[in-house]
């Protein structure tokens, strides 16, 4: 049974969404590629749209057991079918593509049920852990990640969700690249610090 809010579990995720977020671009950065390289290849697109789904995520299993292996953290817990990771003994995620509800698209077996059902636990996973899924949502083109969100289910309604946006830029500072001469490789970029009273006139 969940024991954790909404806020208990964006505390305990949020020291990893950057790397969340880094994996799921790297994962569906790769399939975007295979594809390209299908066509390149003269090889018929793919059939049926959920191929593309089972190919990300099978992107997405690898690329985050790379990068949560070795974190103390994290637990993976390795089904024949899918992976599992629980964060900090708060959140126990699964990473699945957005359907048009907003939830992860799956087959209802029993542990799926489960899964969405807040008042069951998952034999072998820490019983007091929230449950949550990460969805992902490409663009209309399939180029790239449109939205990554956390959402907790209570089957098909979600009971909260926030959005992961990675590392935000400063928009005060303005960054000028480097020289790329190698006479210059000592040169340290420009930095340039906007006047916020100026741009708050150009506005």
């Amino acid at each position: 049974m969940d024991q954790y809010s909404e806020q208990d579990v964006k505390t305990a995720l949020e020291p990893y969404h950057n790397r969340i977020k880094s994996v799921v671009d790297r994962a569906f950065a790769e399939c975007v590629l295979t594809k390209e390289c299908r066509a390149k290849l003269g090889l018929a697109p793919l059939l049926y749209s959920r191929t593309f789904a089972n190919l990300v995520f099978d992107a997405i299993a690898r690329e985050a057991i790379a990068e949560f292996s070795s974190d103390s953290g994290v637990m993976i817990f390795y089904k024949p079918q899918t992976v599992k990771f629980c964060f900090g003994q708060v959140v126990i995620v699964r990473f699945k593509k957005a359907n048009e509800n907003g939830i992860g698209q799956n087959i209802p077996t029993q542990a799926a049920l489960d899964f969405a059902d807040p008042q069951e636990s998952l034999p072998g996973l820490p019983p007091e852990a929230a449950k949550a899924e990460i969805t992902w949502s490409p663009n209309e083109l399939g180029t790239i990640i449109e939205s990554l969100t956390v959402l907790a289910r209570d089957g098909d309604t979600i009971l909260w969700s926030y959005e992961i946006y990675g590392e935000e830029v400063d928009q005060n500072v303005t960054q000028f690249p480097a020289q790329t001469d190698p006479d210059d490789a000592n040169i340290v970029p420009v930095v340039a610090v906007k006047n916020k009273d100026t741009d708050a006139q150009n506005d």
